[in-house]
């Protein structure tokens, strides 16, 4: 390694392969969930929380034409709210040096991911509708298997999802990193999937105020931390003020460069949504939250004319303006570590890109 990269022609970077594994996420107990969840028939509370019930009924928006890739340990795509989905071409699996595992079998080989994607484009089922975007497409990308595995393998999957021509990348994964600086091997990856269009929606972690993960803590990507029912910040969801002192990617006369993350904030306490074997269960994390940003971003690109009016290389920004300035503003004003910019509302942003001519 100490000849790498300058005296090895087509080495074009070297960083350490670290170990990643799923942030925690706790199992509920929907007995215990507060009243006027257990009592919401219609959706998961999440979905409703967020304005997506109400989006489907005013612009009979549900997700349509739009792709999200969900990179995570799989998914169970014979799951009754899954069903129908997604094709055996966006599915991929990847080993812990990024190589695409040849002929691999769509699965899910734990549940964070199914669990994942039923809250972006899960059905009703079961009667109860428990994701945000319904008529979504997905592609799923095993990077963490059996929920371990290692940047190569998560790099190797936003390459595949870039070169899927996703509309919106999830991921519900990182590992505990205070300096974005450290691991400026996804801002790259970020930067490319944003030029060409693609929202790059990460969870924060779930290691509590004044901590964040990599990539979620990444200047580029699209940072959610987690509300519960009652509009609170969770105890767990992280955030916290990153400073980057060098970059290859930043403009030196911006630097140093102080910024927060989160950016926003979504439902991650007690959301039900699909495991494997036709079942559910509530569960808590910031890895709720995200799927729940990714499914909005679906909802208001399908209804929308964004993305037949706006070029690539601005459509990941003006779709994130619009959810950051359309969001419940519920902490301090302005930005601040426990909520972002405030707990997104899909309704409002769309009516914001409706007001702006799309």
């Amino acid at each position: 390694l100490a000849r790498l990269p300058k005296d090895v022609p087509g080495i074009r970077d070297v960083f350490v392969n670290r170990q990643v594994t799923l942030p925690p996420v706790v199992r509920v107990d929907p007995a215990r969930l507060p009243r006027t969840v257990q009592e919401n028939k219609t959706s998961a509370w999440g979905v409703e929380a967020i304005g997506a019930l109400a989006t489907w009924g005013a612009y009979g928006a549900l997700g349509s034409g739009v792709k999200v890739a969900v990179l995570d340990t799989g998914i169970d795509a014979d799951h009754p709210d899954l069903q129908g989905r997604i094709t055996t071409t966006d599915f991929a699996e990847f080993d812990r040096d990024g190589n695409l595992v040849d002929g691999a079998a769509v699965r899910d080989t734990g549940s964070h991911g199914t669990h994942c994607c039923g809250t972006v484009a899960g059905g009703n089922a079961s009667g109860h509708w428990i994701g945000v975007a319904p008529q979504a497409s997905l592609a799923a990308g095993v990077v963490l298997p059996r929920g371990r595995g290692t940047d190569a393998q998560i790099l190797a999957g936003m390459q595949w999802a870039i070169d899927r021509d996703v509309d919106v990348i999830s991921m519900s994964l990182g590992g505990l990193s205070m300096s974005p600086e450290v691991l400026d091997t996804y801002t790259r990856m970020i930067i490319t999937a944003n030029r060409l269009g693609i929202a790059v929606v990460v969870a924060i972690g779930n290691e509590g105020s004044q901590t964040s993960g990599a990539p979620g803590n990444d200047y580029f990507a699209f940072t959610v931390g987690a509300t519960d029912p009652d509009d609170r910040a969770a105890g767990f969801s992280g955030g916290r003020t990153q400073v980057i002192k060098e970059s290859r990617y930043i403009r030196s006369d911006a630097l140093p460069l102080v910024y927060s993350k989160p950016d926003v904030s979504a439902p991650g306490v007690g959301v039900k949504s699909a495991v494997p074997r036709g079942r559910y269960e509530a569960w808590n994390g910031t890895s709720m939250a995200t799927p729940h940003v990714a499914g909005a971003i679906a909802l208001l690109l399908s209804a929308t004319d964004i993305r037949s009016r706006v070029s690539a290389n601005e459509r990941a920004y003006l779709v994130q303006d619009l959810i950051m300035g359309s969001v419940e503003e519920l902490g301090e004003a302005g930005q601040d570590h426990r909520f972002g910019l405030g707990r997104i509302n899909i309704l409002k942003a769309v009516g914001y890109a409706k007001e702006l001519g799309y």
